[in-house]
């Protein structure tokens, strides 16, 4: 199976679209969705569709879709993995959308397309050299772009400072112009909301979900854990071969990978601590796992038969996710 989709052929193709209608095939539309906090316009946004529920998943499906082909595009642009084939849009969907819930419209695919926007700029730092100011106005405008739409980009901010930190050679003044691009974002929503006669409901954007450090396990379930063990076993021998045995990978990419880690790890914290949003926010690990299981899966070098029973435990799993839902 791994060897016809790395193949990069069209049989390659259509096999991977077979994998990701045959690990959706049991999906079901959420009659109730759960508590969810939603940022003031991203539930602007919702509202829009509330009559209209098949339009809300039809965009949610397209958007993930979206997401996929971008990351694969940056990817292959910026040389990340070893090859190029279908293999990262097939494992971005397949993981983003792992729960029903994840098929609408939702703040962490939100959250997400604007991370996949980011990580390009950040890669394009590594090769501009001097003056990156435009870059940096960038990733600053879309952090606050991030904001308006997910509450849960706050905590992802600080990692994002340091993976900077770690891939460039900073300045105080780039930093400085980062944020101030984030404020004036921020500031030029304050005085939409303010001429609309709704200042008051811009405070919402700061009103986070609480967190749970004592570990809240009544919301999660047997699905979650089984899931979550079969992605923490794929994302461990991916990041390993990622880092020290792929001969194809750069010192480029194998730098930037910090970053990727970094995003995995915010992303597990969020899931694990915060009391709500946990069927959306499985997809804020999507990212970097899908980076590190491309590489893994792409490269012909290894047990064969260790990646197709890794691929095939992925399947099932996410099959056993929606025939238990």
């Amino acid at each position: 199976m791994i060897q016809i989709i790395r193949s990069r052929g069209t049989g390659g193709i259509i096999l991977g679209l077979i994998v990701i209608v045959i690990s959706k095939i049991f999906f079901e539309p959420v009659p109730d969705f759960p508590q969810v906090t939603y940022t003031p316009l991203f539930a602007s946004l919702k509202m829009s569709f509330v009559a209209y529920p098949n339009l809300d998943i039809i965009l949610g499906l397209l958007f993930i879709f979206l997401q996929a082909g971008l990351l694969t595009f940056v990817l292959n642009i910026h040389n990340v993995n070893t090859g190029r084939s279908f293999f990262t849009f097939i494992l971005y969907t397949m993981l983003a959308g792992v729960y029903s819930e994840q098929f609408y419209l939702n703040p962490a695919s939100f959250l997400n397309f604007f991370l996949i926007l980011i990580i390009d700029r950040m890669l394009k730092l590594q090769d501009i050299g001097k003056n990156p100011g435009a870059i940096f106005l960038d990733i600053g405008t879309l952090i606050g772009l991030s904001l308006l739409f997910s509450k849960e980009a706050i905590f992802f901010i600080p990692f994002l400072l340091i993976g900077i930190i770690i891939i460039y050679s900073h300045s105080s003044n780039s930093i400085s112009m980062l944020l101030l691009s984030s404020f004036i974002v921020m500031f030029i929503t304050a005085c939409v909301y303010y001429l609309i006669g709704q200042f008051d409901r811009f405070g919402l954007f700061f009103s986070f979900t609480p967190l749970n450090l004592e570990l809240n396990y009544s919301h999660w379930q047997e699905r979650f854990f089984l899931l979550l063990i079969t992605l923490l076993i794929v994302s461990f021998f991916a990041f390993i071969h990622y880092q020290f045995q792929s001969p194809k990978t750069t010192n480029k990419t194998r730098r930037f990978a910090s970053v990727f880690g970094l995003i995995w790890l915010v992303g597990v914290l969020v899931i694990v601590f915060q009391e709500l949003n946990l069927w959306y926010n499985m997809a804020l690990t999507v990212i970097p796992i899908t980076v590190f299981a491309t590489n893994y899966f792409q490269d012909e070098k290894g047990s064969g038969w260790l990646k197709n029973l890794l691929f095939i435990v992925l399947i099932l799993s996410l099959i056993s996710v929606q025939l238990n839902y």
